[in-house]
C-alpha cells in the first residue's frame, strides 16, 4: 500500500509538472507572438511615417533639385574649356557641385522607391541561374575593383516564388556591400543551395569585419560608415526579401570577414 501510495504521488507530480511545463510553454509562446505583432506594427508605423515623410521630400525637395541640377549643367557648358588658372579652379568646384547634385538626386529617389514598397510580380524563377547570370554581369566591375568572385552554386535548380527582378536586385546590392567593405580588393565567396526546404543566397566577403557595436545598425536607414555610402543598399535589400517572405541575417568576425545569407522559402512546385 505505501508503494501504491508513493507511486501514485509521484505519478501526480510528474502530471502536476507535465501540465506546468506545457503551460509555461503556452505562456512563452504566447509572450513571443505578442512581441511578434509589436514588432510588425512597429514595422508598419515607421513604413507610413517614412511614406509621409518621402511625399513630403518629393514635394519640398525634388523640383528645385532639378531645376539646380539643370542650371549647374548649363553653367559648367560655359566653362567648358577653362584657360586661365582662376577659370580651371572654377571649372573643378562646378564639377564637384554637380557631382554632388547628382548624388543627392540618386539618394532621394532611392528614398522614394524605399518608401514606396514593392508591387511583386512574383513568378517560378531559379535562383541558381539569377546568381550565376549576375555574377556574369558583375565580374567586370569586381575585376576593375580587384576583387575575386568565387561562385558555391548547387548542381540543380533552386526554384523559388519571386519577383526575379527585386531579388537580383538584393543580391546585386549584398555584393556591392561586400565589395566596398575592401576598398583594397580580396573576394567574394557566392554560395546558392537549399538547406530544410528553404533556399539560401550567401555573399561572404574576406574585409576586416562589422564592429559588433555596428552589426544591429546596419539595416537601418542611412547608417553607413563607407565615404560617400547612402545608408540604403542593406535596408532595400531587407525590404525586398522581407516583401518575399525570407529573412536576410549577418555574421561578421575580423578573422573570416562577413556573410550575408537571404533564405527564402522554396517553390511547392518543385519536382
Amino acid at each position: 500500500m505505501v508503494w501504491f501510495a508513493v507511486g501514485f504521488f509521484a505519478g501526480a507530480v510528474a502530471a502536476s509538472l507535465a501540465v506546468g511545463l506545457r503551460s509555461a510553454r503556452a505562456v512563452a509562446a504566447e509572450r513571443l507572438r505578442e512581441r511578434d505583432a509589436a514588432r510588425r506594427q512597429r514595422d508598419d508605423e515607421q513604413a507610413a511615417l517614412l511614406g509621409q515623410v518621402a511625399g513630403g521630400l518629393a514635394h519640398e525637395i525634388r523640383n528645385p533639385l532639378s531645376t539646380l541640377g539643370m542650371n549647374l549643367q548649363l553653367l559648367r557648358e560655359d566653362w567648358a574649356n577653362p584657360v586661365s588658372e582662376r577659370e580651371q579652379r572654377g571649372a573643378k568646384k562646378l564639377d564637384t557641385i554637380l557631382r554632388e547634385t547628382e548624388r543627392l538626386e540618386r539618394v532621394l529617389e532611392d528614398l522614394l522607391r524605399f518608401a514606396a514598397g514593392h508591387r511583386l510580380r512574383l513568378e517560378r524563377v531559379d535562383a541558381r541561374r539569377l546568381v550565376d547570370e549576375l555574377l556574369d554581369f558583375y565580374t567586370p566591375q569586381a575585376e576593375k575593383a580587384r576583387v575575386r568572385l568565387a561562385r558555391h552554386l548547387a548542381p540543380s535548380p533552386l526554384n523559388v516564388e519571386a519577383d526575379a527582378n527585386l531579388l537580383r536586385q538584393a543580391v546585386h546590392n549584398l555584393l556591392v556591400n561586400a565589395q566596398q567593405a575592401m576598398p583594397s580588393g580580396g573576394e567574394i565567396a557566392v554560395h546558392a543551395g537549399a538547406r530544410d526546404g528553404r533556399v539560401e543566397i550567401a555573399v561572404r566577403d574576406t574585409g576586416p569585419g562589422i564592429p559588433p557595436e555596428n552589426l544591429e545598425r546596419i539595416f537601418n536607414l542611412y547608417f553607413s560608415t563607407k565615404p560617400g555610402g547612402t545608408g540604403l543598399g542593406l535596408p532595400m535589400a531587407k525590404k525586398i526579401v522581407d516583401e518575399h517572405r525570407g529573412s536576410l541575417t549577418v555574421t561578421s568576425d575580423a578573422a573570416t570577414g562577413t556573410t550575408f545569407t537571404i533564405s527564402l522559402p522554396s517553390s511547392a512546385r518543385d519536382s
